[in-house]
């Protein structure tokens, strides 16, 4: 699905698989892990692929991002969709332009800057209502946000809590993967990485994965802390299609930590 997950694409681009991640989390809510990730089947990239990616990671971890993707239109369209129409690229991007102006709490996302590190909108089902389910981060506060906007009156309903989490964004399982390779813990991943292609795994660049967050953290040990923290856990392989383990490790994106589930 997701060849390239970090490259530069446009507002809708950036939107679209989160709008229909959110439809799989309401149905896998009570399941173990979410994941999301690239297909099955892969080409092998060239220099220029592997080049590129390298500086999306790179942008990912250094470049300052706004509030909004550039370019998402945020006035009110002109026309609403019926009750349970699909959500259209202009509603959404009013949805988020008004979530973001009604947000209870300043927030922080996970590269530090301010506001709630955006991971989904998708359509909050209610006869005779045209609403937008917005659902963010917030490091800051370590809770997940749901901000839910009404389309025809522009009102934004707020709440926070720990529990079921949203996949991860595609920034977050950049910073994921960058704490877990400069880990002790990753050590075995890194042999694992040297003993299949005869080099060092040192940028998320190397792997195609798939990312989930951690619903089911386990009740003591090392991993308990992800019961209130923004957790991410990693299933993947080196670009060339060897598959790796990731064993039983999570990134704890709030501690900025690598902890291990019991």
């Amino acid at each position: 699905m997701r060849e390239r997950p970090f490259e530069e694409v446009s507002w809708w681009q950036s939107v679209r698989v989160p709008v229909a991640l959110m439809a799989l989390a309401s149905g896998m809510a009570f399941g173990g892990y979410l994941l999301t990730g690239p297909s099955e089947v892969m080409a092998v990239p060239g220099p220029d692929a592997m080049t590129d990616k390298a500086e999306q990671v790179e942008r990912a971890l250094t470049a300052t991002r706004p509030p909004l993707p550039d370019g998402m239109p945020t006035g009110r369209p002109a026309v609403l969709g019926k009750t349970f129409d699909a959500l259209t690229p202009a509603e959404i991007g009013y949805a988020r332009g008004l979530a973001v102006r009604h947000q209870r709490n300043p927030g922080r996302r996970v590269d530090g800057t301010p506001g709630y590190e955006f991971l989904s909108a998708a359509l909050a089902t209610e006869e005779g209502r045209r609403k937008v389910s917005v659902t963010s981060y917030d490091y800051a506060a370590n809770v997940q946000v749901l901000q839910v906007v009404d389309l025809a009156t522009g009102a934004v309903t707020e709440r926070s809590g720990h529990g079921v989490q949203a996949p991860p964004s595609e920034t977050e399982k950049v910073h994921a993967l960058t704490l877990l390779l400069a880990s002790p813990a990753a050590m075995p991943i890194r042999v694992a990485f040297r003993n299949s292609t005869g080099r060092e795994l040192t940028s998320p660049a190397q792997l195609d994965v798939n990312a989930g967050a951690l619903l089911n953290p386990p009740a003591t040990g090392d991993g308990a802390a992800c019961a209130a923290d923004r957790c991410v856990t990693f299933q993947g392989r080196v670009r060339d299609g060897v598959w790796l383990s990731f064993g039983n490790l999570a990134v704890d994106l709030t501690a900025r930590t690598v902890r291990t589930l019991s």
